[in-house]
């Protein structure tokens, strides 16, 4: 008899956690794509590329929807059973409330170690390759838009002027280019360079120019330099992305590398905070299964919801307050300022405890009135909860920064952005050549 109510119980919840899940998943991507979409039209990338690209950043999205979606099957199937008086008939058949959770808290044990599983294997490769594949967007295919009678502005401080483009042909005529830098053409060894060419052709990986000149100045503006050339190709400089591509964030590392890197740092007496806190993510984001089905289940039955409203409205609630614990704790934990360990845990540590209090009295006939006496305050309740996701999930306000070249160091620490740089943090924004910024342990 059990077994069977164990089954019909499992089959209840199947139907909203797939629900859930993908609907979940479907408004993060949504929010995904539309980040992207400024980028993939000045790249002028396909559907297929964006398509790879989201397909990438799948497993990361699946890891923290899981949790949530088990949390709104919970309080959906609950809430049916309870609307429809299931939840009454199996008491009056013997069943106690704690033991109608029993199968639900298995089944999130077992969701669990698959999400363990994936965030631990399958999440590291695909974000690497998500990272991978958004730098080659972001370096590789910047085509430039060329058009006839114009300027436009290329990588390093460099401003190209085509007076006729065919582009059937995709030939250039009559090409003037004005670089800042002089290492187009380091032979000049001059401050600006100047550069003409009769034809060119633009080949997605150079600039391919023939029958032209070159002009170098000096720092006074007088000319130090003068030649000619037969053919000249200037190759795309790619450094900042063979930075970047070989260097590996913590959300790209299992727990094995994760742990040889802090250990690696503390050898070296570098911080591994935030190798610390990635590590710990391992095990607790997937325990968030466990939690929230223990949690959810417990109120469901104590405070009785029987509208489906009521229980995605409470989901909504305890998701934004978790995630904002969550965010809150890591930030400290990822900045020194908490225990990087203990930082990765304290939401699950705080809301299963209350969650195993509310399953061990779940059964006490006390709690059937708990929601006519507590109709009252909880609009209050809610009310708090809300603010204090609210004020969890605020961050603090971005540094808007653009440049031809950022150099950013391994433990970012440190950042150098370099050409035409534009920066503005909560107010006015500056303009300069060159930008620097460290961290500092005052800053800690």
């Amino acid at each position: 008899m059990l077994r069977r109510c164990d089954r019909y119980l499992l089959r209840e919840m199947v139907g909203p956690f797939v629900l859930a899940l993908a609907g979940l998943t479907l408004f993060i991507l949504l929010n995904i794509i539309l980040s992207l979409s400024d980028l993939m039209v000045d790249r002028g990338i396909g559907m297929l590329t964006l398509l790879r690209i989201v397909i990438l950043k799948m497993p990361s999205l699946l890891v923290i929807a899981v949790p949530m979606s088990a949390l709104f099957a919970t309080f959906l199937g609950l809430g049916r059973l309870a609307h429809d008086r299931e939840i009454v008939a199996l008491e009056s058949i013997g069943i106690p409330l704690r033991r109608i959770l029993l199968p639900l808290i298995i089944a999130a044990a077992v969701i669990g170690a698959a999400d363990f599983a994936l965030y631990n294997w399958g999440v590291p490769a695909s974000e690497h390759a998500y990272q991978q594949a958004l730098r080659d967007v972001i370096f590789r295919q910047g085509v430039p838009r060329i058009t006839a009678n114009a300027f436009f502005k290329g990588a390093n401080n460099q401003f190209f002027y085509i007076r006729r483009y065919n582009e059937e042909e995709g030939t250039l005529h009559d090409i003037h280019i004005y670089d800042t830098t002089g290492r187009l053409f380091p032979h000049a060894e001059s401050r600006v360079t100047m550069i003409t060419a009769e034809l060119g052709r633009w080949t997605g990986a150079a600039w391919q120019l023939e029958a032209g000149n070159v002009y170098g100045f000096d720092s006074d503006g007088l000319l130090s330099y003068s030649g000619s050339f037969e053919s000249l190709a200037i190759p795309l400089e790619q450094s900042i992305e063979e930075v970047l591509s070989r260097s590996r964030t913590p959300a790209e590392m299992g727990i094995a590398e994760l742990v040889r890197r802090i250990d690696q740092a503390r050898r070296t007496g570098q911080r591994a905070d935030e190798f610390v806190v990635e590590a710990h993510l391992k095990g607790s984001l997937p325990l968030a299964t466990i939690v929230f089905v223990l949690f959810g289940g417990a109120v469901s039955l104590a405070f009785n919801p029987r509208s489906r409203a009521a229980g995605i409205v409470l989901g909504l609630l305890f998701v934004g307050l978790f995630q904002g614990a969550l965010w809150w704790t890591q930030t400290l934990g990822r900045r020194g300022a908490m225990n990087p360990a203990l930082a990765a845990w304290i939401p699950d540590l705080v809301f299963g405890a209350i969650g195993l209090l509310l399953f061990l009295r779940v059964d006490r006939l006390a709690y059937r009135d708990l929601w006519s006496r507590w109709r009252a305050r909880v609009s209050w309740f809610a009310v708090f909860l809300l603010l204090f996701a609210l004020l969890g999930n605020s961050q603090e306000a971005p540094l808007d920064l653009s440049s031809d070249e950022l150099f950013v160091s391994e433990d970012r620490s440190e950042f150098r952005a370099t050409g035409s740089v534009s920066a503005s943090y909560q107010g006015p924004r500056i303009m300069s050549d060159r930008l620097d910024q460290v961290r500092t342990e005052e800053d800690e």
